[in-house]
């Protein structure tokens, strides 16, 4: 067995054979007694499903019957997550063994109280975390000395297999391998390496036996063309939905509950700032300033470019800002139409499979116009604002909390898993990233640093070489 009671499975062998030819699974026994009844059962079985054909019930809802309804419980003993760095516990610009059990999939665990097993990463984690010395103005924010020394248990067979930096088509196709040098390897290799085992995460998730899939992918398919401010570097729709429709279609077929989440409008984020922020911090119209810096209205600014702006304004004649720097309005608006195609992929294929659906899309849409409180405090989607961490895409402990009861609620709601949500405000209260009754002046030295900005975006970047494919 493998870790917290996984089965593990030799390499080329089909799953399921471990259950088939296994001495503990008896096979069914009819009577000589039971044999006409049985016929009978069966007869009305094959009535049933014919009728279903004929009412026009898709194929794959007759076989799985009430699949996705209040009369199917999800089973979250053997809990299986397929992700990206949201879904790893990302945080502060690192992967880290004291920040990932506070992502969300480990807090749904925790509330299900059930096993889920992290692939930690010994300190400083891997990039070395950011560490925030003092709020300021202007806040001081280093990255931790010293160099990590890679898994804590490279036996621990991990169970979330969430990469950072993976799309959809990572998630189905790229493997570790020899050497042990990026995060799919540590993520995704020990200790199946140490057997000559490599797998992908969707070969891991078939190969685990899991009963319930947490899903969220595709974050980086199009995440990545916005801090680089270059829509064409998206994944294509048609791409998209070819990629998402098979890993969709083989997490179905392992039998498990499936929830799965959809794409938020990744311009939210605190690593891009809009003009009309950039117009407040600097306390200049916007017709001044725009012809200065090149931005218009509903322009978005990288961290890279926000660092130029005290320069240009001092000397306008160094001005504008390079268009690398700037994500135009027309291109967000691109941006957004491609996260809306997304998602409504993702939509159609939760629909046909029966899985929940959780609505990130949503949620942070609502955190940004409303914010969100939590013992007095209002949080926001702003840079330091208590959702989002140091490197302004992933979020806090906080935000996190939040993220987890949306999984959870959508469990609860589609499968009666009657878990109990996190205590959000307790959650905040001892979060080092919430402030309370602390306001931070608008200023344009309360950002993301422009060397983090550029780590997020070569974290992001899509098309990037795979090596271990």
């Amino acid at each position: 067995m493998g870790s917290q009671g996984f089965p593990l499975v030799r390499e080329g062998e089909n799953p399921m054979t471990i259950f088939r030819h296994s001495p503990f699974v008896p096979r069914p026994r009819v009577s000589r007694g039971d044999a006409s009844r049985s016929r009978l059962a069966w007869l009305r079985s094959a009535v049933l499903m014919l009728a279903m054909m004929l009412a026009g019930v898709p194929a794959r809802a007759q076989t799985l019957g009430l699949r996705g309804s209040h009369d199917r419980k999800a089973a979250l003993s053997r809990l299986v997550i397929v992700g990206d760095s949201l879904s790893a516990g990302f945080q502060n610009g690192s992967l880290l063994d004291s920040q990932q059990p506070h992502g969300y999939a480990a807090l749904v665990a925790a509330q299900a109280g059930v096993p889920l097993t992290l692939p930690l990463i010994a300190p400083p984690g891997i990039p070395n975390v950011l560490e925030l010395i003092s709020v300021g103005p202007p806040p001081n924010i280093i990255r931790a000395p010293g160099t990590s020394t890679g898994r804590d248990d490279i036996f621990a067979q991990a169970t979330n297999l969430a990469v950072p930096g993976h799309n959809v088509e990572d998630a189905l196709v790229t493997r570790p391998g020899p050497p042990i040098d990026d995060l799919t390897d540590l993520v995704l290799g020990p200790p199946g390496l140490l057997a000559g085992v490599a797998r992908s995460q969707l070969e891991w998730a078939e190969a685990l036996h899991p009963t319930t899939i947490l899903v969220w992918i595709g974050n980086n398919d199009v995440l990545g063309a916005a801090l680089a401010a270059d829509p064409s570097l998206v994944t294509p729709i048609a791409q998209f939905r070819a990629e998402f429709t098979e890993l969709m279609n083989r997490l179905d077929a392992t039998g498990a509950a499936l929830v799965v989440a959809n794409i938020p409008d990744v311009t939210v984020v605190p690593a891009l700032t809009p003009t009309e922020d950039i117009v407040e911090e600097t306390g200049l119209p916007l017709f001044v300033i725009g012809p200065i810096l090149g931005i218009d209205d509903r322009d978005f600014v990288t961290p890279q470019g926000i660092a130029l702006i005290p320069g240009i304004l001092s000397n306008p004649s160094s001005g504008p800002l390079p268009s690398s720097v700037v994500l135009r309005a027309a291109q967000a608006a691109q941006i957004r139409a491609t996260v809306n195609a997304y998602d409504e992929i993702i939509d159609d294929d939760a629909r046909k499979h029966g899985a929940a659906l959780v609505n990130i899309h949503a949620l942070l849409h609502r955190i940004l116009v409303h914010g969100f409180e939590a013992n007095g405090v209002r949080m926001t989607n702003e840079f330091l604002g208590g959702i989002f961490s140091l490197d302004g895409v992933h979020p806090t402990n906080t935000g996190y909390a939040i993220v987890a009861n949306a999984f959870i609620r959508a469990l609860d709601r589609n499968f009666d898993a009657e878990i109990q949500t996190v205590d959000v405000e307790k959650v905040a209260a001892s979060d080092p990233l919430v402030f309370p009754g602390i306001e931070p002046p608008d200023s344009l030295e309360r950002h993301v640093d422009p060397d983090t900005g550029k780590a997020m975006q070569a974290l992001f970047a899509p098309n990037r070489a795979a090596a271990h494919r």
